[in-house]
């Protein structure tokens, strides 16, 4: 009877049928998907902090690293897990009743997290952000916000190869853990570092770097207000092997865009060239196949409809959705934090991070990365 009942609890369709009977009753009952959004407020009654599905961290400390950029200290909970040196999470922070959720890149390295429990994150106030400039300005040490498991493709792809790091502003931030988690290894002692920044007054992290050039590393500051924007000549004047290294790039959307460009004039194998956005990549870049002479979208619970010529500049639907007013919930607009899912009813997508194209059925499609190809219909 025992292993009767197993069978029957361990069987997928018995465990899909179970969440589609608590998911209508919780639907019926409550009004939304589940009973955690209903139950949320009478546990805040002895835990004000807690919140369905959300991992806390206690901030220890804020630290002023220029003038317009800082680093929170943070203490996950213990439900929160270990990361790779590159990776980034998801911060949220309730401002006025409403939580708003931003990407960050880790920017300490996971052997401080195992010997502190702390996790560090360096961040650059955003003049007319909502969330960058209230952790600087408003947040406390002892204060909650919360947190996702960490993500992102960013990370050491060989432990072998010699390699150079080229970063711009705040891009430095996922360099700098891959540089202190890996000081020790062979290839460190031949790699090099060129950072890009706006002025002196912004060398982030100059200190460690300078502990780093002791084990090894070889790195040079470039300030864009006297030399200029990457080119030819300081890839020359730095490095002179650049096809025999992995290279990581990480920084602006037009900086990674020239970059790479430059890279693969100098015959470095694209299968050598890593890199992240620090914000969505340029759309003008992107080679789209259009179904259809004109795009057209209808948002079908709004009763509207755009349509333009498709030889025009490719627009996620985000985009096309703010510019005719709609406000869809959205958030990092990278395709990280999923809060702009959207209904596709019909018509065929560009998905601008994975490069593929959807089928023209109903699908949840995320609207910051998806560029219509033909006509679609949203439920929007």
């Amino acid at each position: 009877m025992n292993n009767q009942k197993s069978n029957i609890l361990s069987n997928p369709t018995v465990t899909r049928f179970s969440l589609n009977i608590i998911q209508k009753l919780a639907k019926t009952l409550t009004n939304t998907a589940g009973f955690g959004i209903y139950i949320e407020p009478i546990i805040q009654l002895a835990l004000p902090n807690w919140k369905i599905g959300k991992i806390s961290a206690k901030i220890i400390d804020i630290r002023n690293e220029s003038t317009n950029i800082y680093t929170l200290v943070l203490k996950p909970s213990s439900k929160w897990s270990t990361f790779n040196a590159g990776q980034f999470i998801q911060l949220s922070a309730e401002i006025n009743g409403s939580l708003i959720t931003r990407t960050f890149s880790i920017s300490s390295e996971p052997a401080y997290f195992k010997a502190s429990g702390n996790i560090e994150l360096t961040i650059r106030s955003q003049e007319k952000g909502l969330l960058t400039p209230w952790l600087r300005t408003s947040a406390r040490p002892g204060n909650t916000v919360y947190l996702s498991q960490a993500s992102g493709d960013f990370t050491l792809k060989n432990n072998q190869q010699k390699k150079l790091f080229i970063a711009a502003g705040s891009g430095i931030t996922a360099i700098r853990p891959i540089l202190k988690q890996y000081k020790n290894e062979t290839w460190f002692k031949e790699a090099q570092l060129l950072f890009y920044v706006n002025n002196r007054a912004e060398c982030l992290f100059l200190e460690d770097l300078n502990t780093l050039e002791s084990c090894g590393l070889t790195y040079k500051y470039i300030y864009s207000e006297e030399s200029g924007r990457i080119c030819q000549q300081h890839l020359n004047d730095f490095c002179d092997d650049l096809s025999d290294r992995e290279i990581y790039l990480c920084g602006p959307p037009k900086m990674i865009e020239k970059t790479n460009n430059l890279l693969k004039e100098n015959k470095v194998p694209e299968a050598n060239i890593y890199f992240e956005y620090f914000g969505p990549p340029p759309l003008k870049s992107i080679n789209v196949s259009i179904d259809d002479e004109f795009i057209q979208v209808d948002y079908l619970s709004s009763n509207k409809q755009v349509s333009f010529k498709a030889n025009s500049t490719p627009i996620t639907l985000l985009d096309m959705a703010e510019s005719e007013g709609l406000k869809p919930v959205s958030g990092c607009r990278t395709g990280v934090c999923h809060q702009c899912i959207c209904k596709k009813k019909q018509g065929r997508v560009f998905n601008i991070k994975t490069k593929e194209y959807s089928d023209s059925g109903s699908e949840e499609i995320q609207l910051c990365l998806s560029v219509p190809v033909g006509h679609v219909e949203l439920e929007l």
